[in-house]
């Protein structure tokens, strides 16, 4: 253990990833909390021993990429936790995610422990939901995206212990990984940050017109079944069709090579715009704020992110009954994933709703900001420091 200024002993965790991600996404908004609570003292007697991780710029050659993730960098995460190790410097160390299992040693003199988000891409599969094949994770990665998934299963096969943040993902841990101590600690979520003040700001000009705006928040991803919400959308009456606009945040394009969510949109006739991805905490609260509700379909989530940071803010949520998110909704609130009936009229209702308060803005739930109060930080600080305190004396 190191000491701190008294002299007393205080536990360190060296965090360790690999390359450096926006904070505005899933992965990189996780580990920067993580980061950030760690160097501000949230988590008990533990500091922090560094952090490992690398920048190659904006545009790396293929080759610098590869030659980084799978030799130079885990070569340097190694060497630093022996180097630590000597100064009786580190107590445990944390891999960010699955995707960075490759990291984890073969032999290491401290702990290593892997916070698994999801298993999607190590182990993917698919789904068929009101007809259509759902992919969750690349179903044909390329001959060198399967020996980065070797490596990263060797890792997994390697970690000491792992962490993980519903029970969709603990019973995955505990299908393939039967053997590895597993910890299940949801997330925590700031629910202050998004609470909407008593006088909500000027909102983004984009929604500036008077509509029933509902907000979608996510990638294009199959399992995101955007193109099952086209259908939804599109199979409104036109009375209510004629009021409604979709507003999306998050990338537009398809990583599967279909039609852009855009492109989508214009071939159902949906009243749709796209707001835009890497977009700040203020632009999304002021979102969440001012449309009536989230649409969330998703087939598929580690952890689902946008339902309960929309619930924090007051926004209602139409979710699909589906993990992990459905396990963060009120209960009995999801609606069934394949039923586009059961998805209009929620939608209908959403707009009636609307249509009722002629023009005055939408009252925050507060029964759903309480809802998700069970994500509190100082509940996550505190379970992660006792997770951490059985890892390391094991």
């Amino acid at each position: 253990m190191g000491t701190d200024s008294t002299g007393s002993s205080s536990p360190r965790i060296l965090l360790v990833r690999g390359g450096v991600l926006t904070p505005f996404s899933g992965l990189g908004g996780a580990f920067h909390d993580l980061r950030t609570a760690l160097e501000q003292g949230r988590f008990g007697s533990w500091s922090s021993a560094g952090v490992e991780e690398y920048d190659l710029g904006e545009h790396p050659s293929a080759f610098s990429r590869l030659w980084t993730r799978w030799s130079s960098h885990p070569r340097r995460v190694k060497a630093t936790i022996e180097n630590l190790h000597r100064k009786q410097a580190v107590d445990i160390v944390l891999v960010s995610d699955q995707e960075q299992a490759h990291l984890v040693p073969k032999k290491s003199a401290v702990p290593v422990v892997v916070y698994v988000h999801d298993f999607f891409h190590l182990f993917p599969h698919t789904v068929t939901l009101s007809g259509q094949t759902v992919e969750v994770g690349d179903q044909s990665p390329s001959m060198v995206r399967k020996r980065d998934l070797r490596r990263l299963l060797k890792g997994l096969q390697r970690a000491d212990a792992f962490i993980c943040n519903t029970g969709a993902t603990a019973s995955m841990c505990r299908e393939h990984f039967p053997n590895t101590p597993l910890y299940q600690i949801p997330y925590a979520l700031d629910v202050a940050s998004y609470a909407p003040p008593q006088t909500l700001p000027s909102p983004p000009e984009p929604l500036a017109n008077d509509a029933c705006r509902l907000l979608v928040v996510g990638s294009h991803d199959p399992r995101k079944r955007l193109a099952f919400l086209m259908e939804v959308l599109a199979g409104l009456d036109e009375a209510v069709a004629s009021d409604i606009s979709v507003h999306h945040i998050g990338a537009d394009a398809s990583p599967a090579g279909h039609p852009s969510a855009t492109d989508l949109a214009n071939q159902h006739g949906v009243n749709w715009h796209h707001v835009g991805s890497n977009i700040s905490d203020d632009v999304l609260n002021a979102y969440r704020w001012n449309c009536e509700a989230l649409l969330f379909p998703s087939a598929a989530e580690g952890f689902g992110y946008p339902p309960v940071e929309s619930m924090a803010a007051g926004q209602p949520v139409l979710a699909s009954d589906l993990p992990a998110h459905n396990e963060l909704m009120p209960e009995s609130t999801c609606l069934p994933a394949e039923d586009m009936a059961a998805w209009r009229n929620a939608i209908v209702d959403v707009h009636r709703a609307w249509k009722a308060r002629e023009g005055a803005p939408r009252t925050p739930s507060v029964a759903l900001m309480e809802h998700v109060s069970f994500l509190a930080p100082d509940r996550f600080y505190r379970d992660m420091a006792k997770a951490w305190d059985e890892i390391s004396s094991s």
